[in-house]
């Protein structure tokens, strides 16, 4: 039974005039009759005693009509509460992100995004593994770095190129390197097993390996222990955003690109039909990490920071 007809044999009820509600609803008075005359059929009952001059609703059609308006009310309240959900979203939001980004980025990100969707409840749940949207059941997965091959929607947040970093300390004990060849001299701080550092200068790539004191597979202990002075380290511009903003860490070898496609970025599973509470927060952490890089000084020169 179509909605349509519904609407138009409540209108027909309400003021006994086919012409009047096709000027209402942009149709002929011939098609309203058309489709009152085909809910009749489907009913096998007549719903309006009609004359040339006059229309009047049946007692078959009194019955009717009270179910129709019934539907037709919950019909408006559910078009409502969606209406009402895209002019203010709510709901829940289940986000993955890894540990240091989350804590670091994405927790006071949330704080900004609830204050202005204080109908959005948020569970971040922070993780250092690759999740499963579907299987684990996540609206959004925010990542950092390299974005591998994956079968759901990526939205690019941030770019987060890599660098090259020392504290002062440690500049002022063993000098700045000039060139990427400079590194195989100095002592390197190495995340797992990434010993060699790929650079770009003037369409010329080079690749230095490195090696040092310390390796480890956690970036926030090297991060420690270069601010400590005990190397140089590579890290996202992200991930050492406060230590460079704070002159704990210096950016070393700023003309050369570092080989790296980094960015942070959210996982979701579809455009088609989104959420408008998923829609809300991409929106909200472009936003963000947008004025976050734009008011981030990246500050001293290896120069400034002996003087």
């Amino acid at each position: 039974m179509d909605i349509q007809d519904m609407r138009i044999f409540a209108r027909v009820a309400a003021v006994n005039n086919l012409s009047a509600v096709g000027i209402e609803l942009g149709l002929t008075p011939g098609t309203i009759s058309k489709r009152v005359q085909a809910l009749e059929d489907e009913l096998s009952a007549r719903l309006f005693d009609r004359t040339t001059r006059s229309i009047r609703i049946t007692e078959e059609g009194k019955a009717f009509l009270a179910h129709v308006e019934r539907i037709l009310a919950e019909v408006e309240a559910a078009r409502a509460s969606v209406d009402d959900s895209v002019r203010k979203p709510k709901g829940k939001l289940r986000i993955a992100a890894p540990t240091g980004l989350g804590r670091r980025y994405l927790g006071p990100a949330l704080c900004g995004f609830l204050g202005e969707y204080p109908l959005i409840e948020v569970q971040l749940d922070l993780l250092d593994r690759m999740v499963s949207l579907q299987e684990d059941g996540y609206d959004v997965a925010v990542r950092a770095g390299d974005l591998t091959d994956t079968s759901a929607i990526a939205k690019r947040l941030a770019p987060d190129p890599q660098m090259i970093a020392a504290s002062p300390a440690y500049i002022e004990r063993f000098g700045c390197p000039r060139r990427a060849e400079d590194l195989a001299s100095h002592s390197c701080l190495v995340l797992g097993d990434r010993s060699q550092w790929s650079f770009a200068k003037d369409g010329a790539e080079k690749v230095v390996r490195v090696s040092g004191p310390l390796k480890s597979n956690d970036g926030q202990l090297l991060q420690l222990a270069a601010v400590n002075g005990r190397g140089i380290i590579r890290a996202s511009e992200l991930e050492i955003l406060p230590e460079l903003r704070a002159g704990r860490l210096v950016q070393v070898l700023a003309d050369y690109e570092i080989a790296s496609n980094g960015a942070v970025w959210a996982l979701y599973p579809s455009t088609r039909n989104m959420v408008p509470r998923v829609r809300v927060l991409l929106e909200f952490l472009t936003r963000w990490f947008r004025d976050l890089r734009a008011h981030a000084h990246v500050g001293q020169s290896p120069e400034a920071a002996l003087s």
